[in-house]
Formats: C-alpha cells, sequence, structure tokens
C-alpha cells in the first residue's frame, strides 16, 4: 500500500511542458503587426522624403544650366528682337514666353537665337536670314532685298536645353532683362528669377 502510494506522489510531481495561452499568442501576434507597420511607416517616410529632395536637386540642376546659357547669350546678345513689356505687373502688357535676339558671340555671322518651351522643354533655336540668290551670305532677320522681298529663314539647329518646365516669362527695359521660370516634377515645384544686362545698354 505504501509502495503504491509513492508512486502516485512520484507521478503527481511530474508537469507536463508548458505552452503560450491564446492571449499571449495574441499580444505577441499584435506587437509584431504593430513593429512592422512602424517599420514599414519610417521607411515610406524616409524613401518619400528621398525622392523628393532627389527631384528638387534634378529641377534645381536643370534650372540652373539652362539659366546660365540663357543669361550668358542674352549677355552678349548684339539686339534683342523681341518687344518685352516693362514691368511683369501689367495685365493689358503681360510678360512675354519666349525671347528672340541676334547672337553676339560670333560677330563673322549674323545669326539669332530663340528661347522658348516646347511642352515642358526648354529649347534653343538658332537661324540664320538669307537671300535666294546670295544663300551663303546671312542677313539681318528684317532685310529686304531690291524687290522688297524678305529673308528665307534657315534653322541651324534646334535642341533641348532644360527639362521639367512650367513657366517661362521675360520682361524688362533699358536693356535690363528680367527671366523667371517655373519648373515641375511629380508635385515638386522649382521657381527662379534673374535680371540680365544686354552688354549693348
Amino acid at each position: 500500500m505504501n509502495k503504491i502510494f509513492i508512486k502516485n506522489k512520484v507521478k503527481s510531481q511530474v508537469k507536463s511542458p508548458a505552452g503560450f495561452t491564446l492571449i499571449e499568442v495574441m499580444i505577441s501576434l499584435s506587437l509584431f503587426v504593430v513593429l512592422i507597420l512602424l517599420i514599414n511607416s519610417m521607411f515610406t517616410i524616409s524613401q518619400s522624403a528621398y525622392n523628393k529632395n532627389s527631384n528638387l536637386a534634378e529641377l534645381t540642376q536643370n534650372a540652373r544650366v539652362a539659366l546660365d546659357r540663357l543669361s550668358r547669350e542674352l549677355r552678349q546678345s548684339e539686339t534683342i528682337v523681341s518687344s518685352l513689356p516693362p514691368t511683369d505687373t501689367d495685365p493689358g502688357n503681360p510678360p512675354i514666353n519666349q525671347i528672340f535676339f541676334q547672337d553676339g558671340h560670333n560677330t563673322s555671322l549674323t545669326t539669332y537665337i530663340l528661347y522658348r518651351l516646347e511642352g515642358t522643354n526648354l529649347n534653343r533655336v538658332q537661324k540664320a536670314y538669307y537671300f535666294n540668290n546670295e544663300p551663303e551670305t546671312y542677313v539681318t532677320y528684317n532685310s529686304v532685298d531690291q524687290a522688297g522681298n524678305s529673308p528665307l529663314e534657315l534653322i541651324i539647329s534646334d535642341q533641348t536645353v532644360g527639362e521639367y518646365f512650367n513657366g517661362l516669362e521675360f520682361w524688362g527695359a533699358s536693356g535690363l532683362v528680367n527671366i523667371y521660370i517655373k519648373l515641375a516634377k511629380n508635385k515638386n515645384l522649382f521657381e527662379l528669377d534673374t535680371m540680365v544686362y544686354s552688354r549693348n545698354h
């Protein structure tokens, strides 16, 4: 009788392996889900910030390169052909969105440069004018021959010098040209304006 009692007593002291309760499992899963959501949120925020900075850097680079070239060529221009409004505040005479001027870089040839927007691209067009009887001699855009005919137009080059442009404006007086540009990419905006004096004023 005593032996049986001892055996039963030993058996009752042996514990079954411990497991997780349903509540513990649910709490663990909830914490795991919250952690994943936090990590995902942090990744999304940092990715968004990276994309925004990358877009702004690209817009800034586009604006700087295009504006440097445009400003340099306007400073060297022989004549600004486009009629510029004196201010950007007169609704009856608003700023123009393209500019046409005589190239002053190579004075041995009479050529002209036109900056204009084509969609979201800033294009630079180099032109020359000539008469049929002397196609190798370039003349001013407003020349006339003996019969009173206007010259023919020759497109020397037409190239894109900037992307993501959303606005382009020119105004000024007495040789001072104001330039305003606006660029946009993926809801990021970049605006810049500057003033340039033509060398012949």
